[in-house]
C-alpha cells in the first residue's frame, strides 16, 4: 500500500498527470465556489425586516456553512471527477510501472456513469447523516472514526469500480472486491485521507486513481516495474 502511493505520488511530474492535475483542481475549485456563493447569494436575498446588516450577517454565515459543507462532501466530489479523467491517469500508470499489458476493454459510458452515481447518492446520504453528529458534544471524539470508517468503505470500492472493469467485468470487479474487502477498506481509508489534506485535496482524486492502478495490479499478484524499457512482457495479464 505505501509502495502504491509512492509511486502515485512520484508520478505526479509526468506531463500526462500534470495536465489532469490542472484540470481536476480547476474543476473542483469552480464546483467549490459555485456551492459556497450560491449559498450566500440566496441568504442575502432574503429580507429579515429590512434591516440590512442582519440580511449580510446570515448571508456570511451561509457561505461559512455552505464552505464546512463543500468541505464534507468532498469525497463525493471529487470520485465523481475520476470518470472524466479515468483513462488519462490509469494509462499514464500502466505505461510506466506496467508495460506490455494487453489492451484494455473499458465497459460502457453507461454502465461508469450508473456506478458512479449509485455510489455517489450512498456517500452524499451517509456523510450527511454523520455531519450532524461532529455537532454533538462527546460524540464529537468518535466522529473521525466513523468519518474515516464510512468514507473508506465507499471510497475504496468506489475507486476499484472505476479502475478494474477497464480490463475484467463487472461481476468479475465484484467478486474480486468481496475476496479482498479488507485490502479494499484500508486503501479507501488512505484515500480518504488524501481528501481531508487542505490544498492536497484538489489534487487526491488523480493520486487516489494512479494509487487504485496500482493497487488493482497488486491484488493480481503484478509489481510494478522498476525499468519500463526493461521490463518483461505480461500480455497474459487481464
Amino acid at each position: 500500500m505505501i509502495q502504491a502511493l509512492m509511486l502515485s505520488l512520484a508520478q505526479l511530474g509526468d506531463p500526462r498527470i500534470r495536465r489532469t492535475v490542472l484540470w481536476v483542481g480547476l474543476i473542483t475549485l469552480a464546483i467549490s465556489a459555485i456551492m459556497i456563493v450560491g449559498a450566500s447569494a440566496a441568504l442575502a436575498s432574503l429580507e429579515f425586516a429590512g434591516f440590512s446588516p442582519v440580511r449580510w450577517i446570515v448571508a456570511l454565515l451561509g457561505g461559512v456553512a455552505a464552505a464546512f459543507v463543500a468541505w464534507m462532501l468532498f469525497p463525493v466530489i471529487a470520485a465523481e471527477l475520476v470518470f472524466v479523467f479515468l483513462d488519462s491517469i490509469a494509462d499514464a500508470v500502466e505505461k510506466r510501472h506496467y508495460p506490455g499489458l494487453s489492451p484494455v476493454r473499458p465497459a460502457s459510458f453507461w454502465q461508469y456513469t450508473r456506478a458512479g452515481i449509485r455510489l455517489a447518492l450512498v456517500m452524499g446520504f451517509f456523510n450527511l447523516l454523520l455531519l450532524p453528529l461532529s455537532f454533538i458534544p462527546g460524540v464529537q471524539v468518535i466522529y473521525p472514526v466513523l468519518y474515516f470508517a464510512v468514507n473508506g468503505t465507499l471510497l475504496g470500492r468506489e475507486y476499484m469500480e472505476v479502475v478494474a472493469p477497464r480490463r475484467i467485468t463487472f461481476a468479475a470487479t465484484r467478486k474480486l472486491r468481496r475476496q479482498h474487502r479488507v485490502k479494499l477498506f484500508v486503501s479507501g481509508v488512505i484515500i480518504a485521507l488524501l481528501f481531508v489534506v487542505p490544498v492536497f485535496n484538489l489534487i487526491a482524486p488523480v493520486v487516489a486513481t494512479a494509487f487504485m492502478v496500482h493497487v488493482y495490479h497488486g491484488l493480481h499478484g503484478l509489481k510494478p516495474a522498476q525499468h519500463s524499457k526493461s521490463a518483461p512482457s505480461r500480455q497474459g495479464h487481464p
